[in-house]
């Protein structure tokens, strides 16, 4: 027989052989869509629930971002065994979809007559699909049940998924088999190359009696891997199964926040019934979505430093918490919803207290580590701070620290208490603007609160304002009229006191005249450039990294001064991972002559927070290994002798570290270093 001749129907079983899954595909399909359609609509119900968010706004954006992230797998292949793991099985069933979808409906179009490479293509294409996603299930059983990594969790429906389907896929190559063995015998040869599993196994089966062969089409008619294969669809539609992240991550993907990672929602006092989340139904719709996109893939607590250095935090378990939380809320008002067992008559549990316990709250340094690492981008980040906000702001009992911090905010305007410094008393004998309406400049050098009120950091802020009189820069300061940005208080929950405090100074800027602005802090750069938007306050901001690079590049610095060390560069978390600044600093020490540079093993995207976010440089750390110390660790296994940073916070936090540990580094910020080796110093006055 010819190869046209399988395919054009000369065979009299192909009809009969094909016939049955054809039918089954047509009748099955319109009840998966409706149980589909069922489970979302229910899904959706539940999330409106919550707060109205912003409106969608940028649809094309958001769809070319989803399918990015989807199809691109790029955050998914971070880590490289988990990571080709799932890319086996993603682009694998990808593949087997499309084989067997095409190959279906091309017999529904022409039964006795489907066009030879359309079927041909679809074969090898599910064939090599299903061999991926054997190989991926494989590297899977392995790492769960073997390996057994601390962050993943394993439950039974993760046991059912995997077995499932792993058997499904070995039946799919069977029955394939048994197809092609029930058209007949004198199949040809060139078929190997279309179906190199199925093929061989549907020689054996040649082999058989004709008695037998004759029982291969009533096998095959009883649809063995067809209806299980429609009946696991249908309980990945239906059931809580983690499988339900394949559709319910495109949606949070594409839902995702677009503004800048780290600007917090506002909160108008003039209208909001609900300061932060003190219930579950105060959460925002799409930070309902997060908790049902939530794969418990543990990447974000493997990233955590308050999980890593021993603290009460795990990301993922107060999001799986959340979660099950949401289940139990919503089951008076959806029945059916019960994911985990229920009392007959439960007690009511409160937010905070039963389902987020305290430590869990405020162990967070918002470092948004655990939103950069997940692979379905849930924002952990914000949930934390809505209920940080609900306690703050309804008068809840609040850490000693947090407290003193913001009361020292309310009444001096800064949160170190006790300092023997002012806000301009660095200025003395450097000849700089102090300005006001009547005395402006281009630039205003942001000093902030740290870089003006506690002394190490005081000396980056005299090298900063020396390398920006070298490069010609004309600028001035604030002086007192300067107060705190504000980021500390809003980290913490106190939107209140966040949006006086940027009213206030949004008015001194504009006063002022204020149009350029430039900060060697990542956290006043956050609030300026990103969060004062929020408040009508547009300026044009630059962290001091930005703008060193760019006077070195346009030779208004010259290093000329070697210097014979070797420095570690520390991202910052909100320099780096919350404004993607990675590489003004490391272009910086590139420059300096003699200096040799080292990367931590965590770096960039994937830096380990100093511990000193969200409020932190300002609460006593007494569980677990302190984050900085931890830092400092890492630091040392490059065997370099300076820890370059780029922030206030991070600077106090290695001084902290390298005397509780009588560690040889050093710290500096990188504007030091610049100072030293274009010989602008202390002892050089103007």
């Amino acid at each position: 027989m010819s190869p046209e001749g399988f395919w054009t129907g000369q065979n009299a079983n192909i009809t009969e052989v094909f016939l049955p899954i054809v039918t089954a595909f047509l009748v099955l399909l319109p009840v998966l869509l409706a149980l589909f359609a069922l489970g979302l609509s229910r899904r959706y119900r539940l999330w409106r629930l919550g707060r109205p968010g912003p409106p969608l706004d940028r649809v094309w954006l958001r769809l070319t971002l989803a399918l990015a992230a989807v199809f691109g797998q790029r955050r998914v292949l971070r880590e490289l065994y988990p990571g080709l793991m799932h890319f086996l099985i993603f682009w694998g069933s990808l593949l087997l979809i499309l084989g067997k979808m095409t190959r279906v409906f091309s017999l529904a179009v022409e039964m006795t007559s489907p066009p030879r490479s359309i079927f041909l293509y679809a074969s090898w294409t599910s064939e090599i699909g299903g061999a991926m996603v054997i190989l991926g299930t494989g590297m899977a059983v392995y790492r769960r049940y073997i390996a057994r990594p601390s962050r993943l969790d394993t439950k039974p429906d993760d046991t059912l998924i995997l077995l499932w389907g792993f058997l499904l896929l070995l039946s799919g190559y069977w029955v394939k088999g048994y197809r092609i063995a029930a058209s007949g015998a004198g199949i040809p040869s060139d078929w190997m190359a279309w179906a190199p599993i199925s093929f061989p196994l549907s020689q054996l089966l040649l082999t058989f009696s004709d008695e037998a062969k004759s029982e291969l089409l009533l096998w095959h008619r009883t649809l063995i891997h067809a209806l299980p294969a429609f009946l696991f669809l249908a309980y990945f539609t239906l059931s809580r199964s983690r499988l339900q992240h394949i559709w319910l991550s495109v949606l949070n993907v594409f839902f995702r926040s677009l503004r800048t990672k780290g600007a917090l929602p506002l909160i108008d006092f003039e209208t909001a019934q609900t300061y932060g989340a003190g219930g579950i139904g105060d959460f925002q719709q799409k930070q309902l979505m997060d908790l049902d996109a939530c794969t418990r893939c543990g990447r974000c607590q493997d990233n955590c430093p308050a999980h890593l250095s021993g603290k009460s935090l795990s990301p993922k378990k107060m999001i799986q918490n959340l979660k099950a939380h949401m289940m139990e809320w919503s089951f008076p008002l959806f029945g059916g919803w019960r994911s985990v067992p229920m009392p007959s008559n439960p007690a009511p549990r409160q937010l905070l207290g039963d389902i987020v316990s305290r430590e869990e709250l405020w162990d967070c340094t918002t470092c948004g580590a655990c939103e950069e690492s997940c692979p379905v981008f849930v924002e952990q980040v914000d949930k934390n701070i809505d209920m940080r906000r609900h306690q703050v702001l309804t008068g809840q009992k609040l850490l000693d620290s947090v407290q003193n911090t913001l009361r020292n905010m309310e009444i001096r305007g800064n949160p170190w208490r006790g300092t023997e410094f002012t806000r301009d008393g660095w200025t003395k004998g450097l000849q700089i603007k102090n300005l006001s309406p009547s005395c402006q400049a281009e630039w205003l050098y942001w000093v902030g609160c740290t870089g003006s009120l506690v002394e190490r950091n005081i000396q980056v802020t005299i090298a900063l304002a020396r390398i920006m009189k070298a490069a010609g820069i004309d600028f001035g300061v604030l002086g007192a009229a300067e107060v705190c940005c504000g980021d500390p208080a809003r980290r913490v929950g106190h939107e209140l006191q966040f949006q006086l405090m940027a009213k206030q100074n949004i008015e001194t800027l504009k006063s002022c005249g204020v149009k350029k602005i430039i900060t060697h802090c990542p956290h006043c750069f956050e609030s300026l450039k990103n969060e004062y938007l929020q408040l009508g306050g547009e300026f044009e901001v630059f962290h001091h990294t930005e703008m060193i690079s760019r006077w070195l590049e346009e030779n208004k610095l010259t290093p000329s001064k070697a210097i014979d060390r070797a420095v570690t560069y520390h991202d910052s978390c909100y320099l780096g991972r919350y404004n993607a600044i990675y590489d003004p600093p490391r272009k910086i020490l590139k420059k300096i002559p003699g200096l040799k540079t080292a990367e931590m093993s965590s770096s960039r995207e994937g830096s380990f927070c100093c511990g000193g976010g969200g409020g932190h440089a300002w609460m006593e750390e007494n569980t677990g290994t302190r984050i900085n110390q931890m830092r400092l660790e890492q630091a040392t296994l490059t065997n370099a002798q300076v820890i370059g940073v780029a922030c206030p916070f991070c600077l106090q936090m290695f001084e902290d570290a390298i005397k509780g540990m009588e560690s040889p580094l050093q710290a500096k910020d990188v504007a030091e270093l610049v100072a030293e080796a274009i010989h602008v110093n202390e002892s050089k006055t103007d």
